[in-house]
């Protein structure tokens, strides 16, 4: 019965250690990385840059070129997508002129292309 109380007592106070954050207040390297992860749609990116002046401004945590963090993850992410990697350069450049120099439209692209793409097997197992 005593360990019972001491493993109680301990896992309060583990409990007290633990504080709530936000993703604002990791360093950037981090944030980028989890902004390049690959889980988070082009339209969560938006939402990002929208709601938060660290995702949506420009303070130096991404190169110059770029107008924001979440702009610089979405270049990151089109530079890796399948699709846009077999396009030829002149192709690329096509495309981000199209998309108005934005890199998210180029990503919802890429992204929307490889969703309606994929096959899908139903439950009588024909493939559509």
């Amino acid at each position: 019965m005593r360990s019972k109380n001491k493993r109680k007592r301990e896992f309060l106070k583990m409990g007290e250690r633990c504080r709530h954050f936000s993703i604002e207040e990791l360093p950037s390297h981090l944030v980028l990385e989890i902004l390049c992860s690959g889980r988070l749609s082009a339209m969560d990116l938006v939402c990002l840059e929208l709601t938060s002046k660290t995702f949506g401004g420009s303070h130096g945590l991404h190169p110059f070129k770029f107008k924001s963090l979440v702009a610089f993850a979405a270049f990151q992410l089109c530079a890796s997508h399948v699709t846009y990697a077999r396009m030829g350069l002149n192709s690329q450049r096509e495309l981000y002129d199209r998309c108005g120099g934005n890199w998210k439209r180029v990503l919802r692209f890429l992204q929307s292309v490889e969703q309606s793409s994929q096959m899908v097997e139903t439950s009588s197992g024909n493939v559509l």
